[in-house]
């Protein structure tokens, strides 16, 4: 007789999808912001950054220069991973040179799941659709776009504060 067999939890399941929600969430909100800023440049719509359907990540921008993000989650036996690929052309015959991203989600110091990227950088979610999205530069060279960085704030705020006091 075999002993029925217990069903094996994945490790951060419950972390890695709240990551997974919230990283869609960033990355649709500074896509907006994007397009936002781009538009009153006077680009149409097909000019524009688009989110296509599915529950993968899916971020394209298809006139040239063109630039598009696609990546997916999935759960190894020792926690989740996101994995993707950024892609593009400069023209319809000159190509940017692909690239391939893998980052495993795990609990920070603090207990926060981030995703560890690279030889062990953490970043929060918009962190890491930051880093995303700053690929879609190149779509719009002549266009300075948005680029939210919650750590400049409170600097910038110390920097004033302190040169106030001088």
């Amino acid at each position: 007789m075999s002993a029925a067999s217990k069903p094996v939890a994945t490790p951060l399941f419950h972390e890695g999808n709240g990551f997974w929600d919230e990283l869609r969430s960033e990355l649709r909100l500074q896509m907006e912001r994007i397009n936002t800023t781009v538009s009153r440049h006077g680009l149409e719509d097909g000019e524009l950054i688009q989110w296509l359907p599915g529950a993968k990540i899916d971020i394209l921008r298809p006139q040239h220069p063109s630039t598009g993000i696609q990546a997916d989650i999935c759960f190894r036996s020792w926690g989740p991973v996101i994995s993707g690929q950024i892609t593009g052309y400069q023209a319809d015959d000159y190509r940017f040179f692909p690239e391939e991203f893998e980052v495993l989600i795990a609990k920070d110091l603090d207990g926060a799941a981030v995703a560890v990227f690279d030889e062990g950088r953490s970043f929060t979610p918009s962190e890491l659709a930051a880093y995303l999205m700053q690929h879609f530069r190149r779509c719009f060279p002549d266009i300075s776009l948005p680029c939210e960085d919650r750590r400049v704030g409170p600097a910038m705020e110390v920097a004033t504060e302190t040169a106030s006091a001088a």
